[in-house]
């Protein structure tokens, strides 16, 4: 910065650095849909998801919108019971949700797990769709 202190031209100068990294930028393992599979009415089964961030900033506001019936997060509540997901994933970190399938229905269902996050520049959205076919349970006479 060149000023004049009133006595005679001045100059002072100070050094900047930075770190420029990519944004954050979440994905969900597995298939696209995952497939649960057919399961008998009543019987259940549970799929650990791996969420990672690919990008170099955290991503925040990590917000889950819910799945539904058949489908919910194993044990009741986000991130599911052995899963360790919170509101922030760091960059080139990864975390885990646990989703439980248990259909009360014959037949094909379908859903989504669906994230909403912000990745340093902006809002942003992953999704992996799952399903899963009810079967009435075997009868042997």
């Amino acid at each position: 910065i060149n000023y004049n202190d009133g006595a005679a031209p001045q100059s002072v100068s100070r050094n900047l650095t930075g770190t420029a990294v990519t944004p954050a930028l979440l994905t969900i393992s597995d298939t696209n849909p995952y497939n649960f599979g057919t399961l008998a009415l009543g019987s259940s089964v549970t799929q650990t998801f791996t969420i990672t961030n690919t990008g170099g900033f955290t991503a925040s506001s990590l917000l889950e919108s819910g799945i539904a019936a058949p489908f919910t997060y194993f044990g009741g509540t986000y991130p599911g019971t052995g899963g360790n997901c919170t509101a922030t994933l760091a960059g080139g970190a990864n975390c885990t949700i646990v989703v439980q399938y248990a259909p009360s229905l014959v037949g094909v269902q379908n859903d989504a797990i669906d994230f909403a996050y912000n990745d340093g520049l902006s809002a942003q959205n992953v999704t992996r769709t799952v399903q899963g076919t009810g079967a009435n349970p075997a009868l042997l006479t």
